[in-house]
């Protein structure tokens, strides 16, 4: 009995450890056939992150947008003002994840344009350069800005301007980042222009070369035909005169 449940067991084991080798066959099988991943493929994630950071650093700066535009153009009362400050100072107060996210999605913008610029095109390279600093010049913006100010309307303490000038300040700083975020996206898309143009004309081109290529074989094959078929008639000509002459 002790024997035969010890090779029961036995046998158990070598089941299980052929299956798991048939499994990691499959699996092999699998990632063999599979499409690799390189990074032109990893190109066009890289894109979506930088494009989808700006457009989410857009929306935040167009949820402050009521409350800049009284500070900045439309009011000048002190009510305008002191409605801002409520503003700002509740997000000063916020979550901490709140800031979290923001400060991730712009690693997700920094780190896309890292990306593009790995391995950048000759014809491309100067889009992203300049994508890459109009970015950096928002991040800049915002930590200097953005972020004392909001420090600020907390403590009270605004340095050598009264609060209603630094008010003014924050506001002004979320319409320069609204300019270079923009910009950004106007590199992004002329970027994504210039590529697609060049593309029509190699492809335009190619269809051109190929047309030619292919009206030269079928000329040099139409000029084969042309002299094989004159071969055959000179020898047809030939061997009638020498039937004629035996004759």
């Amino acid at each position: 009995m002790h024997h035969t449940g010890a090779h029961h067991g036995y046998l158990q084991r070598r089941i299980k450890i052929s299956y798991l080798q048939q499994l990691f066959a499959q699996a092999l099988q699998l990632s063999a056939t599979m499409p690799k991943f390189g990074y032109k493929q990893l190109v066009p994630v890289a894109n979506a992150m930088v494009i989808g950071s700006t457009c989410f650093g857009l929306g935040v700066i167009y949820a402050q947008l009521p409350y800049d535009i009284d500070t900045l153009w439309r009011s000048t009362s002190i009510e305008a003002f002191e409605v801002s400050l409520r503003n700002y100072k509740q997000w000063a107060l916020a979550p901490a994840y709140v800031h979290y996210i923001l400060h991730g999605v712009m690693g997700l913008g920094l780190l896309g344009s890292f990306i593009k610029l790995y391995k950048p095109l000759e014809d491309s390279k100067y889009f992203e350069y300049g994508s890459l600093g109009l970015f950096m010049a928002g991040i800049i913006i915002y930590l200097t800005n953005l972020r004392i100010g909001v420090n600020s309307c907390l403590t009270g303490q605004w340095g050598e301007v009264d609060q209603n000038t630094g008010i003014s300040v924050m506001a002004a700083s979320t319409v320069m980042i609204v300019v270079v975020l923009f910009g950004v996206l106007v590199l992004q898309a002329g970027l994504y222009y210039a590529e697609w143009y060049d593309g029509e004309i190699k492809k335009e081109f190619f269809a051109k070369e190929a047309e030619e290529e292919a009206a030269a074989a079928a000329a040099a094959a139409a000029a084969t035909s042309t002299k094989s078929s004159g071969k055959s008639t000179g020898a047809k000509t030939s061997t009638t005169k020498a039937t004629k002459k035996k004759a």
